[in-house]
């Protein structure tokens, strides 16, 4: 057949990013195109023709199940592939996911691997189309782009010294002290939130929040949960003493650094920045925000 058109349905520009860069990486022949919510894709595919959905759930205006579901009831997409990309991994998304007839379904955070053996599977099972290079060189191809000075560049404060209530928290204590803002050195005041961080190898990372803003966060982690790597896809949830949970926001890493300036230190700090644009979780974020500081 003649060069794939496929479409990638994202409000997160970071999260679109990834995925066009593994679909390339893949297929270098393809025609990629990108949407930032339901109701653009729509329009492109009233337009245009395409031969692969990659659509995230959880989006502004119309959501990836909405937007699955329209597919559905069109005569040239009832039979399109489809594969959910998304952080909402509970069965019951699932099972409505999978009703409304979608072909795969891959959570957030993942690696190029994980989604380039997924993509090669779902488009050889429909199209009988081999891809070009293996996920896994194609995974080796970001890491020298990033190395040569390509790809993300974040910059952020160097991190303070991490008081021994860290450790109590991490280890599942009650918190006893208050965390500060780095910058004016007061209490962030009202509440010491917890959090939880998967990260695209599958790993859960229970979290302090040290301090956090609109636009990032850093966290405490304990060392023997594993360490992140720079510009990894990870999803936060957060929930403050109170038990008010935030929903999940895809973030990337953005530092990873040792508190007490010891190579092996029981604890470090991450700094992550959110790459969501949902209105919904933007919001909710804010009130978060908002509480503890």
């Amino acid at each position: 057949m003649k060069a794939l058109n496929i479409l990638v349905v994202d409000d997160a520009t970071f999260i679109r990013d990834l995925v066009k860069k593994a679909v390339k990486a893949q297929y270098p022949e393809a025609n990629v195109d990108e949407a930032s919510d339901g109701i653009r894709a729509q329009a492109k595919m009233k337009s245009g023709t395409y031969h692969v959905l990659l659509c995230d759930w959880e989006m502004p205006n119309m959501s990836g199940l909405e937007l699955l579901q329209w597919m559905r009831t069109e005569e040239r997409y009832k039979n399109v592939p489809f594969m959910m990309i998304t952080s909402r991994s509970e069965k019951s998304h699932i099972v409505k996911a999978v009703e409304a007839g979608v072909n795969d379904y891959i959570g957030k955070p993942f690696n190029n691997e994980q989604l380039g053996t997924k993509l090669a599977r779902l488009i050889y099972k429909f199209y009988k189309e081999s891809p070009m290079q293996t996920a896994r060189q194609a995974q080796q191809s970001d890491n020298a782009s990033l190395l040569t000075g390509g790809g993300l560049a974040a910059k952020s404060k160097p991190a303070k010294q991490v008081s021994s209530d860290s450790a109590s928290l991490l280890a599942g204590s009650s918190p006893s002290a208050q965390l500060t803002k780095p910058a004016a050195k007061k209490p962030i005041n009202k509440s010491i939130a917890l959090a939880q961080v998967r990260t695209s190898e599958g790993t859960e990372l229970r979290c302090i929040v040290k301090d956090i803003n609109l636009n990032e966060m850093m966290l405490v982690v304990k060392r023997e949960q594993g360490v992140p790597r720079l510009f990894d896809q990870v999803v936060v949830d957060i929930v403050s003493k109170e038990e008010d949970i935030v929903a999940r926001v895809n973030c990337f890493v953005c530092l990873v650094s040792s508190p007490d300036k010891r190579i092996d230190g029981e604890l470090f700090n991450m700094l992550v920045r959110y790459e969501d644009e949902d209105p919904e979780k933007l919001a909710a974020l804010s009130k978060f925000v908002a509480k503890v500081r």
